[in-house]
């Protein structure tokens, strides 16, 4: 049913404030800066567990949940509900599950969500196919087992079964500006990590090394305005897709793209208040042997563009390499903070560094 305005019940309900149990999935390692975005974002409405384990970040959280859905951080966001039974199909006689599918399908324009999913142990059992068959009559979705846009997760608990829907038809780290991609171009939540290092400010004057297809550039001023801001890359296809990826983000015109030299950029001594690159790491872009010449260079290169104070996020594969070139660099550059990321098999890690003083 729909008021005057046209808004549904569904829809209405899904925008409303409620207190509501939520788990964020996180790239092991970034549990720190979703708890700090939480927080930042939402201050008292939301009231975090204690340990919400690895790669997740539980909380409680009151007001609208279309809220959660600009977090920056979290891989992404699921609604969490707990029931008791034997069996995931005990499910059938729990309201909240279709609650929690309407709920979420009214965050969203209708035909968002055109199919659905299950992760659940004993999926090809009787039980989840009994789930699996209500699920769809009830909900008019078409069920797929392997990209399904509503994500329905059903694990074991203490006391029985959680739920989890997921609050998006897709991961929140699947950005929406991404209209280019760069093979290796770094992941989107750890990008905004990165971004947070720097202690973002509006006076702040933004340098994106090795840009590539422009994410660090993209979520940096997503993230808030800076002073000025730019990106360089030698690669000019990678140029013109950071440019389309600013463009579909809303920034376009908001920061200045060139055909650079990171170890030789031409840019002005002492002028940038916050650098950022994603180093090659030799297996989609540059090499090993490359890397041993480019990482000093490069450090060289950024402190020279650096103002005193400046802040340096990097992030590397090449953690041996990085750690070798790092006693070189300490006339320049000060070690702050590295943070370990575990992300399907890799293993980087990101280093603050901070420009203490002039040569």
């Amino acid at each position: 049913m729909r008021d005057r305005t046209g808004v549904s019940d569904r829809t209405r309900r899904a925008r409303s404030p409620t207190t509501v149990s939520v788990e964020c999935e996180v790239l092991p390692g970034l549990e720190p800066f979703v708890a700090d975005e939480l927080r930042r974002v939402f201050g008292g409405r939301v009231r975090l567990a204690a340990d919400g384990g690895r790669g997740a970040v539980r909380l409680t959280y009151s007001g609208p949940l279309g809220g959660l859905l600009g977090l920056r951080t979290p891989v992404a966001a699921y609604l969490v509900a707990g029931f008791a039974g034997r069996r995931p199909s005990a499910l059938l006689g729990d309201d909240r599950l279709f609650a929690h599918v309407e709920t979420v399908r009214g965050l969203h324009p209708a035909g968002a969500f055109g199919s659905f999913r299950l992760s659940v142990p004993g999926r090809e059992s009787s039980a989840v196919r009994r789930l699996v068959e209500e699920l769809a009559r009830r909900t008019g979705l078409v069920y797929d087992p392997d990209d399904g846009e509503l994500l329905l997760r059903i694990r074991r608990a203490p006391e029985g079964w959680e739920l989890l829907t997921r609050l998006s038809p897709r991961p929140l780290a699947t950005r929406p500006w991404r209209v280019h991609h760069l093979p290796g171009a770094v992941n989107a939540t750890i990008a905004a990590a990165m971004v947070e290092l720097t202690r973002p400010a509006p006076g702040d004057r933004v340098v994106n090394l090795m840009c590539g297809s422009g994410t660090l550039l993209v979520e940096r001023l997503a993230r808030g305005p800076a002073a000025r801001a730019g990106g360089c890359d030698l690669d000019g296809g990678a140029l013109r897709g950071a440019m389309a990826n600013l463009d579909a983000a809303g920034l376009g015109g908001t920061a200045w793209l060139a055909r650079m030299d990171a170890t030789r950029t031409g840019l002005r001594d002492g002028k940038s208040d916050v650098l950022l690159a994603d180093l090659p790491y030799g297996h989609r872009m540059g090499s090993h042997e490359g890397n041993a010449t480019l990482y000093p260079a490069a450090l060289r290169e950024a402190a020279r563009v650096a103002a005193p104070g400046a802040r340096l996020v990097l992030l590397t594969h090449e953690l041996r390499l990085f750690e070798r070139c790092l006693p070189g660099a300490r006339a320049w550059w000060h070690p702050e903070r590295a943070v370990q990321v575990f992300q399907k098999g890799h293993h980087p890690v990101i280093h603050l560094l901070r420009r203490e003083r002039a040569d």
